[in-house]
């Protein structure tokens, strides 16, 4: 990860995970908190299911604020399920402040953060602003994240009514506007994929929750750690990107080759 710490002018760093902080088992989380604390100048992204089990205002006050909470300034989150055991996800809005979907740029890079647990059919209200927000950017790269993969090799996976299988939608526009990445959670692992149509998925719902085995292996997938807590390291380059997914135990799993071009 030493190669990672800094980037030249015109970079960025971006470290992230989802499905990070459960009371039950708050040493996972506070591992991978220590990893993103030795990236000062990274931004942090989440993958959903920040605040186990329900994502309510205690649950965000207990185990998020003493693990993640001390990134929350430099945080640009995403909801999963489990907030949404709390009505309206409340008790995630109330702790972040932010919009359910919103876009920020960071370098040269347009980042988006969408909400899988709302509406993403064609004609939602989501995918319409989706539309228009790419529309509006000149950025050279595009990366979106959310919590529901829409391909994966883990227990959601396998479920043939898991809100992945919703996505389409959102694929569709990121597609049509060349982008080149998307990130998730949801299944306690990590997994890369080949990329489909220019866009590679990445899964890391690696943050602190109960990790899994995998159930099969879902095409396109090229690399699949298991019961492994982590994070996903991206240093963002002006027209491409690297990866590194580091475990707690300080080994790297998973790390490009050489630097993958952007797709616009």
């Amino acid at each position: 990860m030493a190669s990672f710490r800094q980037v030249a002018p015109g970079d960025a760093l971006v470290v992230a995970a989802g499905d990070i902080a459960d009371c039950s088992r708050l040493a996972a989380a506070r591992a991978t908190a220590a990893l993103v604390a030795a990236l000062p100048d990274a931004t942090v992204l989440t993958l959903g299911d920040n605040a186990y089990p329900d994502g309510s205002p205690s649950d965000f006050a207990r185990c998020y604020e003493p693990t993640w909470g001390a990134f929350k300034a430099r945080t640009r989150p995403s909801p999963g399920n489990h907030e949404g055991h709390t009505s309206g996800s409340s008790g995630y809005f109330s702790y972040f402040g932010v919009s359910p979907y919103y876009s920020f740029d960071l370098g040269a890079w347009h980042l988006v953060s969408l909400d899988s647990q709302i509406d993403i059919g064609p004609a939602s209200p989501q995918v319409q602003w989706l539309q228009r927000d790419l529309d509006a950017t000149a950025k050279p790269c595009i990366l979106a994240y959310w919590h529901h993969p829409r391909w994966s090799s883990g227990l959601h996976g396998l479920q043939p009514g898991d809100r992945g299988r919703s996505t389409g939608a959102l694929w569709s526009v990121l597609i049509a506007h060349r982008a080149t990445l998307v990130l998730n959670g949801h299944d306690h692992d990590y997994e890369r994929f080949a990329p489909r149509d220019g866009i590679r998925e990445i899964v890391a719902g690696t943050g602190g929750a109960a990790p899994r085995r995998f159930g099969h292996t879902a095409a396109g997938s090229e690399v699949r750690v298991a019961r492994q807590h982590g994070v996903l390291v991206l240093a963002l380059h002006p027209h491409s990107y690297a990866w590194r997914f580091v475990g707690i135990d300080g080994r790297i799993y998973d790390a490009s080759a050489h630097e993958e071009p952007c797709s616009r």
